[in-house]
């Protein structure tokens, strides 16, 4: 029994101390990390990536893989072209929200299945699943080949939504003559 409690338990934290890694939707590829994808992929795919039946999802990695969990990062879940313009969703306040959520990327390499698991903040989970929707729209990926085959990927995403009317940070500070010449 006691064997049992104590297998258990080292199971728990090993699960733990993996995590899934953390997609970002609002950097893009450079144009010579892009060019490279079709190179390094299947190189890392499975290394990276659990495929199964059509669809990969992100291997989770422990602390001490910080660097390996990045490449595949890199490779596999950072788009191709981020959209700069978004909609604020009606009726949200102005403020900073926090939103982590699901997603899938489908083999042309467009976000589907956004979904909300947490937001905290200034906006609610629908304010923030609207936000991300319109942020999302003209998201693209480099769609994932899996044996010559267009596959999708499932991901976990976190996002710092900053909602309101901008207002220069400067705006209360004085003008210095000498940092402005004509």
């Amino acid at each position: 029994m006691f064997k049992k409690v104590i297998f258990t338990l080292l199971v728990f934290c090993s699960f733990s101390l993996a995590s899934n890694p953390i997609c970002s939707i609002n950097q893009e590829l450079n144009k010579d990390t892009l060019s490279k994808l079709d190179k390094y992929r299947p190189q890392t795919l499975q290394t990276c990536l659990d495929c199964n039946e059509g669809t990969c999802a992100m291997k989770a990695w422990s602390a001490e893989k910080k660097a390996d969990a990045a490449i595949c990062k890199l490779l596999f879940c950072t788009p191709a072209y981020v959209s700069k313009v978004f909609k604020k969703p009606e009726g949200a306040k102005s403020g900073k929200t926090k939103i982590n959520f699901t997603y899938i990327v489908n083999g042309e390499g467009k976000i589907k299945n956004l979904d909300i698991t947490k937001a905290k903040g200034a906006m609610n989970s629908r304010e923030s699943y609207k936000y991300l929707q319109s942020f999302t729209k003209k998201t693209q990926y480099k769609p994932l080949m899996v044996n010559g085959t267009p596959t999708s990927i499932s991901l976990q995403g976190e996002h710092i939504a900053y909602t309101g009317k901008y207002e220069d940070p400067d705006k209360t500070m004085p003008a210095r003559s000498d940092t402005w010449r004509n």
